[in-house]
């Protein structure tokens, strides 16, 4: 499905999304597009509400730690008619649960690297996982996503600001 395979099928794009296979008659043309979504970053910045976000259409403002990983599907019809299905990891985010992440980020087609505009130290934690995705996916094949949450805070408490996060990760 992408980027961090481990088997010999070559995605293809198709409007800008990886996939497999090509469809040969209009019964598989009528199949979703199915596409693996990692979410990582470090605890606290907001993993499971962006997902929970996309998926459910819904906010609590409370926490609640994911432990190792969770799954969330979503599917979404574009005006033209195809269907995508996406698989959604929202990973832990607590150190002990990094030895893991390889676990859902194999496979993936794209990473949505996700920091806490409100906390420094959680953008420049962001490196360590390009590092990783690097050192062990095919960088062509996945797709990296930097997404700043918690933009709805007060603009005093915003430690990073989008213009200085935007010039920082296309340097990577």
């Amino acid at each position: 499905m992408g980027g961090c395979s481990s088997s010999n099928n070559q995605p293809i794009k198709e409007n800008g999304l990886k996939i497999k296979g090509q469809a040969s008659n209009e019964k598989e043309q009528s199949k979703p597009i199915e596409a693996k979504i990692v979410l990582l970053g470090e605890q606290y910045v907001g993993k499971s509400s962006i997902a929970q976000r996309f998926c459910k259409n819904l906010f609590t403002g409370q926490y609640v730690v994911t432990i190792g990983g969770a799954y969330l599907q979503q599917k979404i019809v574009l005006s033209n008619g195809v269907t995508i299905k996406f698989h959604i990891w929202d990973t832990g985010g607590q150190e002990r649960f990094r030895s893991m992440a390889n676990l859902y980020y194999r496979d993936a087609s794209a990473a949505i690297l996700v920091y806490d505009v409100s906390n420094d130290k959680s953008f420049e934690n962001i490196n360590y996982w390009v590092e990783e995705l690097n050192s062990k996916c095919d960088s062509d094949k996945l797709v990296l996503a930097l997404a700043g949450n918690k933009c709805d805070i007060e603009s005093n408490e915003k430690k990073i600001q989008a213009s200085f996060s935007k010039s920082t990760f296309s340097l990577i």
